[in-house]
């Protein structure tokens, strides 16, 4: 029961500390018009243990800084305004250098950002990474999954969120694809119950058009209605119904100015997620997380509780 007041204390704690945090950078933009990045993402390592079908990270060199390069970009991260990082790769549980691994990275993390989270493929333990949030990658039923991510890997991933301490933290991350499109419903009436939420996002085509993978929108629209429909009736999706309305369109809300990027060489980038990374063309990208906080800013009292429920709770 001590261990319980003690944990439910540290959480109301963490949920009203994000609230303030969040009040100056809002304040700063709804009055002043004054932008600064509020999340970062941190590709640390491109190295990964998988070739998933639809990820073009792997397939690219990793120039991995040292943990005093690595402390150096968090550093610089912080000092733009970052509150909010999140580890990716590649897989960053691979990341290494000499004696030092994610472990160290994490520690350091927590030192300067309010908020610290991970994106991983779910293969590797994470044991008990002092994270507020994780993300494990899942695109299907167990099938499906892994004609896309390898055998085995849904087995893996489950096995790993079993076994970890802090399952009430972890999000699965799904990638919508023209390969799995039909198929992720079955998924998120599989993960009710087994997984804190869910969050969706749709396959960017890296190199143009045409793409396989690509959902054209039409295709889009039909999806995002049947979730919708799911999250009223209580299924575990984390993305607002504004925001699951907003990608039924064309184009939607998005101010890029709230994010920065760093890549695995140390380089910094404020805006969109694809800078550095591949041509931006928005009328085809399917990064939610950006139009979720864009929304969040612009006052939408759903997308506020979610971010403050997501990252600081």
């Amino acid at each position: 029961m001590k261990q319980l007041l003690h944990d439910s204390f540290l959480r109301q704690r963490s949920w009203l500390g994000g609230i303030v945090r969040f009040v100056r950078p809002f304040m700063a933009y709804k009055v002043l018009g004054r932008v600064s990045p509020v999340l970062a993402s941190y590709k640390i390592t491109h190295k990964c243990n998988l070739k998933c079908l639809h990820c073009p990270y792997w397939k690219r060199p990793s120039e991995d800084q040292s943990f005093e390069g690595v402390i150096k970009t968090l550093q610089m991260l912080r000092r733009a305004g970052v509150l909010i990082l999140i580890l990716e790769g590649g897989e960053p549980l691979l990341w290494k250098d000499g004696g030092r691994d994610i472990r160290d990275v994490v520690a350091t993390a927590r030192r300067l950002f309010p908020s610290v989270c991970m994106t991983t493929n779910g293969t590797l333990p994470w044991g008990d990474l002092p994270l507020n949030r994780v993300w494990v990658s899942l695109d299907g039923p167990e099938e499906m999954n892994d004609s896309l991510r390898g055998k085995g890997v849904f087995e893996a991933v489950f096995r790993n969120i079993e076994r970890g301490s802090q399952a009430q933290r972890v999000f699965a991350s799904i990638t919508i694809s023209a390969l799995n499109i039909h198929s992720i419903p079955e998924l998120i009436s599989f993960l009710k119950g087994r997984v804190a939420g869910a969050t969706i996002q749709f396959y960017y085509p890296y190199q143009g058009l045409p793409d396989p993978l690509y959902v054209e929108l039409n295709e889009r629209r039909r999806v995002l209605n049947h979730l919708i429909e799911m999250k009223r009736q209580g299924y575990p999706i984390v993305n607002t119904e504004m925001s699951l309305r907003e990608l039924q369109r064309s184009r939607w809300l998005c101010e890029d100015r709230l994010l920065a990027n760093a890549d695995p060489d140390g380089t910094i980038s404020h805006g969109c997620y694809l800078k550095n990374r591949g041509p931006s063309v928005c009328e085809l990208c399917g990064f939610t997380a950006h139009n979720e906080m864009t929304l969040a800013f612009h006052g939408d009292i759903a997308s506020i509780r979610t971010g403050l429920a997501t990252f600081f709770q």
